[in-house]
């Protein structure tokens, strides 16, 4: 898997106190990671909201996000749960419930090529894998050998999520 290009794409919740500076701890791991030639590429992917509905218009783009994880989760026998959270949630001010994920405080996604090949934190029968848990992998050079115990799943865009000005 070594001759393949290695992305690490980190997503950021923005509206929890108090974890900035966990946030920042494993950005500078990954950058860090980044230097050491362990990724071809890392950045910042998103920066959302605890809470997004599937109604949510403004920003499409962590609902999609959180569909791609989940449908590598199906595809590999994981779960989501319960860093990712999906359930009713009521509109504030009103009696309408719309559908809401709940977002993780940082998650991390692992791409080969043009496959997503894990997402962090997620689950399995056999255990949670966590962000500082694969990190702390990827630090030993174990990334190869980490990243064996899931099957990629290739996505429906050609485009990282990266933006340039994102870059960690």
């Amino acid at each position: 898997m070594r001759d393949s290009n290695r992305r690490a794409e980190v997503y950021l919740r923005t509206d929890t106190i108090g974890t900035y500076e966990a946030q920042q701890r494993v950005l500078d791991r990954v950058r860090r990671l980044d230097e050491q030639g362990v990724f071809d590429a890392t950045g910042v992917a998103s920066r959302w909201d605890g809470i997004e509905t599937y109604a949510n218009d403004v920003r499409p783009a962590a609902i999609e996000t959180y569909e791609e994880f989940r449908d590598w989760a199906a595809a590999n026998d994981f779960s989501l749960e319960p860093a990712f959270d999906q359930r009713p949630r009521y509109v504030t001010g009103t009696t309408e419930v719309r559908d809401a994920v709940i977002f993780p405080v940082v998650a991390m996604a692992v791409y080969v090529d043009d496959d997503l090949w894990a997402v962090l934190p997620s689950t399995d029968d056999f255990g949670h894998y966590t962000v500082h848990e694969a990190l702390e992998g990827f630090e030993r050079g174990d990334l190869d050998r980490w990243l064996a115990r899931f099957r990629g799943v290739t996505v429906d865009r050609t485009e990282p999520r990266i933006e340039a000005t994102a870059d960690l």
